[in-house]
């Protein structure tokens, strides 16, 4: 019987991978450095950007952490004001709740960002736990999972992991969790599929079908 749902954030419950994207090329156009196609993206979403762009490139320590500060800026100037739900969002996780599940937030997005966001949607609410980039060491590393759920005191058998790319895929299969991947964000389905999740949802609605 399921007892908790975690989910990540970024194009699993807001609609916000294409900015990040944008964000993400603009500041390395800022620096005449080659943009990131959509499809690494979506193949390392969820990875700190130093790393995706080291994918692609070299490019020095501190340019790194400036074109870091430009994306995270442009992410909550953009979140404050424009930023949207995924659709079905809100309504599942209220069903999640009138079910008596217990509901987390694991994501990589720092704790600023998160917080703004989470304020200007009104979703805050619906998670008894909330882990960003700076509470838990990054995906793939299942620590922060783990500790979710145990801070839920269920078993691992009694929950679900759901994310929108690779890495949440991997973090849910390193934490020994069922793995539900949806294809809301930015990675496509054969990015998704490659390993192999439990299942595979087009729209978070579908999830209430697992947890009954």
């Amino acid at each position: 019987m399921i007892k908790g749902v975690v989910f990540d954030f970024d194009g699993t419950l807001v609609d916000s991978m294409k900015i990040i994207l944008e964000a993400l090329n603009e500041a390395l156009n800022k620096r005449d450095l080659p943009t990131i196609k959509p499809d690494l993206l979506g193949r390392m979403a969820g990875r700190p950007i130093s790393e995706i762009i080291n994918a692609e490139m070299h490019v020095p320590e501190n340019t790194l952490k400036a074109i870091e500060e430009d994306v995270v800026k442009a992410y909550m100037e953009y979140c404050s004001v424009s930023c949207q739900l995924l659709p079905n969002v809100e309504n599942t996780l209220k069903v999640l709740k009138s079910k008596h599940l217990r509901l987390g937030l694991l994501t990589t997005t720092s704790r600023a960002p998160l917080e703004t966001v989470l304020k200007k949607l009104s979703i805050g609410n619906y998670f008894d736990i909330m882990l960003a980039k700076d509470d838990a060491k990054n995906k793939p590393n299942p620590e922060g999972l783990e500790q979710i759920i145990a801070e839920f005191g269920i078993g691992k058998d009694e929950c679900l992991y759901v994310g929108d790319s690779p890495i949440d895929v991997l973090t849910g299969k390193a934490a020994g969790v069922r793995t539900i991947a949806i294809t809301t964000g930015i990675t496509t389905m054969e990015q998704l599929k490659e390993n192999t999740p439990d299942s595979v949802i087009n729209n978070l609605e579908q999830l209430l079908t697992l947890v009954d």
